[in-house]
């Protein structure tokens, strides 16, 4: 077909609809192929120049807002900012030509991988589809994700989204998956499709009431000391646009201490732009702007919010509330047209930077062929079994030998979630495929029975568990749990899934394997406890991906997975408010959630215990980074250096702060490592597996005046065939000797740490662990801190 625009024909090829995409560049004959900002061989900057100013006043106001109408000054047709990508596409267009996109599981269960590699893959992959939906003219090229947030608290609804609770974990993760999406070896020169790293920040909280207190993300101001800030909840986004090269971010709906995120000009501007060198766009939240002026309070009129919002360093904004109020704010002399401008510079330059106004190149010829190509599938199945992790396995009970079994009861609410899922911050899935337990269970014993909530209730269930040779209890949590909006309430085991449990132990003869579904980390303490639960696997939310567990169950793939939250005893829920946002150990200002009605107004304060396995003081029923194996391994030390100096982080950290700014770590880390340890692995079992060995420090006065109780400095996921050995490499930078105090400001921590590999508590179940120490030092100060 043939798409008319003002003079402009495009011919599209292989589309029944006109295109989302039209570059006027390409037609030799138009009135805008000879204008500069065509000119692929002009520096960028001049181009985008060039584009701003032969645009009008009221095509660059439309242009503030995310669906930006179209600009008949440029030949271009309206352009929507808002794409989605979390767990693969959302937001575009299927029709015949492209009638699905992979759906991945969600980060909450790729992240327990712990492997770089995969996250890479899978950004990627997912990036390519974006580029071939838009050839196909079904998409556009900005996609919001990923969500980089810390879970650092159980109950936030969207902890499905995460890479977990960790911030050196999450930043790992964002680099990976934003070089994936963003860099395609096809062409360096250009971004294959744009990612967006959000909520910029101190965003994990949805919607709660507590103690007659409701409170929402829309108005919420998240009071969090400058040393979490720093040190916590900025960290994922500053590694996202240091070493991701991120071209997006998106600032959140909350307050932090008092100013909107989106109203935030130190935020957006003294911290992303100035400190780190952020060069790309910020878009706020849907509706962030105005909640500036409605929901925060935090200006006297719409006028003064486009303002604020404006010279802050939001470029864009989602939906509309800027666009409908910025020729007022013009006209009472609020803002300038230069700041239109400025914002317009950074939305037009992501997009010369997305190839969308040069020649045909090779992120153009990217076929639709490769969308759901056997790479894809295989991909997104392999996310899942490289993501689940085993907590429980008494003697052996997995894998199951699919060959002795005739008959598996799957059983459980979670055993039919998959299609739901997949829909949250997702689309489709290839050939129409929405897999769920009782299919990932069927491909090995092709005789299984299912049963989710319903059917006969716990009756039924324990009659199918007695009829059957094993028993697999598809449990956790899903959307109607928690999600976007939606805070969880709770985070222990349900009553009803623990009644279960006990009716189906009371009944079955054969194996009782729980596979955990859930965002939410829920404490199974009874499940750990019950002698009949055989194995406990637990899988994040896989949305369809669910034959990958399969897998795992009957031994074709071995679990490598590690936790990446912390699950928390379910008292946890009663000392803290989801409300603190502190991140260390203290007196909260923020009543008991326990408080009962009556008490309301009188309320006892609660206490926060820490968060995190940073900061967490209690005995967690599961730690952070514990997963089992079907073999055992065993660490020893090969390299381990007794000292480093840190003279040269302090000068640099003196550098730079005198500057005023913070400091860059892609500057520290330039420095190289500060030290190198050499881990031996070794699979003392029979069976071939991979290992994610993770490295962590204990710093000199751990647990006391703000230092953490440990950091994760390095991870590796590698594998090792029985009997043999790997040595794995790990590198704690000059940054990982550093300590944040209360004033945001980081210095050198000289004194004895303790370095270990692995989780201590997975020792006693055949698990590699390996502890050594080491002295940091700084020429004027005793060595031995502590």
């Amino acid at each position: 077909m043939s798409l008319k625009f003002g003079a402009l024909t495009v011919l599209v090829s292989g589309s029944a609809a006109d295109p989302w995409l039209v570059n006027p560049c390409l037609e030799a004959n138009s009135p805008w192929a000879k204008q500069p900002w065509c000119d692929a061989t002009l520096p960028l900057d001049q181009r985008v120049e060039d584009m701003v100013k032969r645009m009008t006043l009221q095509e660059k106001i439309g242009s503030l807002d995310t669906t930006s109408p179209a600009i008949a000054s440029l030949g271009l047709p309206a352009y929507n900012w808002w794409s989605e990508a979390t767990h693969g596409l959302s937001h575009i267009r299927n029709d015949d030509g492209t009638p699905y996109e992979t759906n991945f599981a969600f980060p909450i269960t790729t992240a327990m991988s712990f492997n770089r590699t995969l996250w890479y893959s899978t950004g990627a992959q997912i990036g390519r589809e974006a580029r071939a939906f838009m050839n196909a003219g079904n998409a556009y090229s900005t996609y919001w994700a990923p969500v980089i947030n810390l879970a650092r608290e159980p109950r936030w609804g969207r902890n499905i989204e995460t890479p977990g609770e960790d911030p050196y974990l999450t930043g790992e993760y964002a680099t990976a998956f934003v070089q994936g999406f963003e860099q395609s070896p096809d062409d360096p020169h250009h971004i294959q499709a744009s990612a967006c790293c959000k909520h910029y920040a101190a965003n994990s909280m949805e919607g709660t009431t507590e103690a007659n207190a409701t409170w929402t993300r829309h108005n919420f101001n998240a009071d969090v000391s400058m040393q979490d800030l720093v040190d916590s909840y900025l960290l994922p986004f500053q590694a996202c646009v240091e070493k991701g090269k991120v071209s997006g971010l998106m600032c959140s709906y909350n307050s932090i201490n008092g100013v909107p995120s989106c109203a935030n000009d130190w935020l957006l501007t003294t911290v992303a732009r100035d400190s780190w060198g952020f060069d790309g766009y910020i878009t706020s939240d849907c509706d962030a702007d105005e909640d500036v002026f409605s929901s925060h309070h935090y200006t006297a009129t719409p006028e003064e919010t486009v303002r604020d919002v404006l010279r802050a360093g939001t470029d864009v904004d989602c939906t509309s509330f800027v666009g409908s109020h910025a020729k007022s704010a013009l006209d009472k002399g609020l803002i300038t047209e230069a700041d239109i401008d400025e914002r317009l510079r950074k939305l037009f330059k992501v997009r010369m930077r997305l190839s969308h106004f040069d020649p045909v190149g090779p992120l153009d010829k990217i076929p639709r062929s490769d969308i759901c190509s056997e790479h894809a599938t295989a991909l997104a199945r392999d996310g899942v079994v490289q993501g689940s992790t085993l907590l429980k396995n008494v003697a052996g009970a997995l894998p199951l030998d699919a060959a002795k079994l005739r008959t598996v009861a799957v059983l459980g609410p979670n055993t039919n979630i998959s299609q739901k899922m997949a829909g949250y911050y997702g689309g489709n899935n290839c050939d129409g495929k929405f897999w769920n337990m009782g299919d990932a269970v069927k491909q090995y014993v092709p005789n299984t029975l299912t049963q989710s909530n319903g059917n006969g209730g716990l009756e039924a269930a324990g009659n199918m568990a007695q009829d059957a040779d094993a028993v697999v209890l598809a449990l956790g949590t899903n959307l109607d749990d928690a999600r976007e909006g939606h805070d969880a309430t709770s985070i222990s085991l349900p009553e009803a899934q623990v009644q279960l449990v006990e009716t189906v132990a009371a009944k079955a003869h054969g194996p009782i394997i729980v596979v955990m579904l859930t965002a939410v980390p829920l404490d199974i303490s009874k499940l750990l406890a019950n002698p009949k639960v055989s194995a406990i696997l637990h899988v994040g939310q896989p949305s369809v991906q669910t034959l990958g567990i399969g897998d795992v169950l009957f031994g074709k793939s071995v679990p490598a997975g590690r936790t990446i939250q912390t699950v928390y005893p379910a008292s946890y829920a009663d000392q803290i408010s989801i409300f603190d946002f502190n991140m260390r150990p203290g007196p909260s200002k923020w009543p008991r959630p326990d408080c009962p009605r009556e008490q309301w107004g009188h309320c006892p304060m609660g206490t926060n215990p820490g968060r995190t396995h940073r900061f967490y003081t209690g005995k967690a029923v599961i730690p952070f980074g514990f997963g089992l194996s079907y073999t055992t391994f065993k660490y020893s030390m090969a390299t381990a250096p007794t000292s480093v100096s840190l003279n040269t982080l302090r000068e640099q950290l003196a550098t730079v702060q005198r500057g005023g700014k913070y400091p860059k770590m892609a500057d520290i880390e330039a420095a190289g490592p500060a030290v190198q340890y050499a881990v031996s692995v070794t699979n003392t079992g029979d069976v071939d597996a991979d290992d994610a060995v993770l490295g962590f420090l204990t710093p000199p006065g751990a647990g006391k005046d703000g230092v953490p109780l440990q950091t994760l400095f390095g991870f590796e996921r590698v594998h090792v065939k029985a009997g043999e050995t790997v040595t794995v490499w790990l590198y704690p930078s000059l940054a990982d000797f550093t300590h944040v105090d209360l004033a945001g400001t980081r210095h050198a921590l000289p004194g004895a740490y303790k370095v270990h590999f692995g989780v201590q508590e997975t020792a006693v179940h055949g698990m590699g662990y390996v502890a050594t120490s080491l002295v940091a030092h700084l020429d004027d100060v005793p060595e031995l801190v502590v």
